[in-house]
């Protein structure tokens, strides 16, 4: 069974990039990607999906997969916060090339009426060194969210 290596600490390159710098500009790839899904600035959110993935969705164009996400959304999210988990490096599966993935979480709402969703992202580099996300799998509350969760989670869907 292939282990779960965070990649906080690790200083090679193998399968998705594993160095910090990698690390880190997948991050913050995964951070405005979220961020973009919040502000519900579509085009951005389907700029950093990879052709794949927005093909999967029905859209060839990036104008096509704006009309596609874009409903508009029940609730209020401006008081959203969006956090990253630790990085994962994921080998290759089905269509998804190989990349590295992370938890993202979305918290919105106050007291009672609040919300968390925990999502595992597969980020994979595209042109000029961009990270972009190539899968998306909701984690539901047995599976966990740390790495190993992310892992498995990228690792059978």
């Amino acid at each position: 069974m292939a282990m779960a290596l965070p990649l906080a600490g690790c200083g090679g390159t193998g399968g998705g990039g594993g160095s910090n710098e990698h690390a880190a500009a997948a991050i913050e790839a995964a951070r405005a990607y979220q961020q973009a899904s919040v502000d519900q600035d579509w085009e951005t959110a389907c700029e950093a999906r990879t052709e794949r993935l927005r093909q999967s969705l029905g859209a060839d164009t990036i104008a096509e997969c704006v009309e596609i996400t874009g409903a508009p959304r029940l609730g209020n999210y401006s008081d959203a916060q969006v956090s990253i988990g630790e990085t994962v490096e994921v080998s290759a599966f089905g269509p998804h090339p190989a990349g590295i993935g992370l938890r993202v979480t979305l918290e919105t709402g106050t007291g009672g009426l609040g919300m968390t969703t925990h999502t595992a992202l597969r980020l994979v580099p595209g042109e000029q060194g961009k990270w972009l996300v190539d899968q998306a799998v909701n984690l539901v509350g047995t599976e966990g969210t740390d790495a190993e969760a992310v892992w498995a989670a990228l690792d059978r869907k």
